[in-house]
């Protein structure tokens, strides 16, 4: 009786942890956000490293906590500039979707963004467009041309088409989006 005892107590020990693993990755997520949101971006760099390390260990390298934790750390990156590093980060987030949903699913359209955001920001243009072009035609596929979530896109790769100069683009852009959303009102 006493063994049968000591077995559903380890037994017991072993169920928790993942679920302390679990709520400590929340945790940790929480707390990269908070120090995101204050601006302590080289303070959320390590504690983002962590929630990374805690995730693929708990839940595995491919899965879509792992993901928000890779999208978490490249974000950080960007913000300090080191573009290379989250690159890496985002790229590895998109394969990784890619493994989960398929190479055609909507869901794609976020890591492609945050990739075109990237580009933008060290004035890679054509790799911006590539991504937000993709970005937006999953979208179209995914819900058709007059979706709020493709207007949504549309306004975003304006954005990145302003940016690098090219308004006459970005003006029809920013206009379809617009229709798009006066449209959804009057259903």
């Amino acid at each position: 009786m006493t063994r049968l005892i000591a077995a559903f107590f380890l037994a017991g020990l072993f169920f928790v942890a993942p679920v302390s693993a679990a709520e400590n990755w929340v945790d940790l997520n929480k707390q990269v956000i908070e120090l995101y949101q204050k601006k302590y971006y080289t303070k959320a760099i390590p504690v983002a490293k962590k929630a990374l390390t805690l995730s693929e260990a708990t839940y595995g390298k491919d899965k879509p906590e792992t993901v928000l934790s890779l999208n978490n750390l490249a974000m950080l990156y960007k913000k300090k500039k080191k573009y290379a590093e989250a690159e890496e980060l985002y790229l590895r987030a998109l394969q990784t979707s890619e493994k989960i949903a398929g190479k055609e699913h909507p869901d794609l359209s976020v890591p492609l963004y945050n990739l075109a955001l990237l580009y933008a920001a060290q004035g890679r243009y054509g790799e911006a467009f590539s991504a937000s072009d993709r970005a937006l035609n999953l979208l179209k596929s995914a819900y058709g041309t007059n979706h709020p979530f493709v207007a949504a896109a549309l306004e975003r790769y304006a954005e990145i088409k302003r940016q690098a100069g090219k308004t006459v683009d970005a003006d029809k852009m920013a206009a379809q989006a617009t229709a798009i959303r006066k449209g959804a009102k009057s259903k």
